[in-house]
């Protein structure tokens, strides 16, 4: 009988210690989440200003920009998003523009 009443008793502590655990619902991390259009802007390598942090795309894989990037024409990209081009001209990249390898701008469709 006390096998019994401590078999039942493990049975009711197991089954709410899983109750306790959210496993139905994912939580979504909304800073890493993109629009469409940035989705289609994040397979080509380069950088993208996305939530006002900059992020560099490199094999269609996103990550925090740390440092500096230089463009083969030139444009030099700032992590705070300054573009600075190589005859000097410097701009600011809004929200969901993005800069291939190549210097190209791309800016967000409305």
């Amino acid at each position: 009988m006390k096998i019994l009443f401590f078999l039942c008793l493990a049975l009711v502590a197991t089954v709410s210690s899983f109750a306790q655990t959210d496993t139905t619902k994912k939580k979504m991390d909304h800073s890493k989440m993109m629009n469409h259009d940035q989705m289609d802007m994040s397979k080509t390598d380069g950088c993208m200003m996305m939530n006002g942090k900059m992020m560099m795309i490199k094999d269609g894989k996103m990550s925090p920009m740390t440092n500096p990037m230089t463009m083969s024409n030139g444009t030099k990209m700032l992590v705070d998003g300054t573009c600075v081009k190589k005859d000097g001209t410097k701009m600011k990249m809004k929200e969901g523009d993005h800069m291939d390898m190549s210097g190209n701008m791309h800016s967000k469709k409305k």
